[in-house]
């Protein structure tokens, strides 16, 4: 699934109770908090909440606002790359933290998540057998960012840390 596209579906929805239930601040506060959720590493339970909190709120949408929440809070789920999701899943074990998941630019619409570590892209690539489509990434100019990790040459999905200078 798709972070965006799942959110514009829930803020969709939303709108429509709005239109049909006008008076529910509950429903307008939870269609603001969830505008501004423009990627995964934002969400941080303040929608799931707003909806425990709340006896008014719709028992549908409020339940389709906590799934949104719990799948998309799990990194593993932003990305459809298997090798990716292997090297993930390997550094969110290790504790890494992640410094940013979603569109690394605005004009591509796949999902890199970036750790702040140093990736050692060949133990990396031998401990977890990641497959042939699984490449090399390296950007070295400081004007676009510096990073160093994997992508995924089918899915264009990316897995980045810091580079050594």
């Amino acid at each position: 699934m798709n972070f965006l596209i799942e959110r514009n579906k829930l803020l969709k929805k939303l709108e429509d109770l709005i239109y049909e239930i006008p008076e529910n601040r509950i429903l307008t506060s939870l269609k603001d908090t969830l505008n501004e959720q423009n990627s995964v590493i934002m969400l941080n339970g303040t929608l799931s909440r707003t909806v425990v909190d709340s006896l008014q709120i719709e028992s549908n949408i409020g339940n389709e606002i906590l799934s949104f929440e719990q799948y998309f809070r799990n990194p593993l789920n932003t990305i459809e790359s298997e090798d990716l999701k292997k090297v993930v899943s390997y550094l969110i074990k290790k504790k890494i933290t992640i410094n940013f998941i979603g569109k690394a630019w605005s004009n591509v619409d796949y999902v890199w998540i970036y750790f702040d570590t140093i990736l050692n892209i060949p133990k990396l690539r031998e401990k977890l057998s990641l497959s042939d489509n699984i490449i090399e990434h390296k950007n070295i100019d400081p004007r676009s960012g510096l990073e160093l990790g994997f992508i995924d040459v089918i899915t264009n999905e990316g897995v980045m840390g810091n580079v050594k200078i």
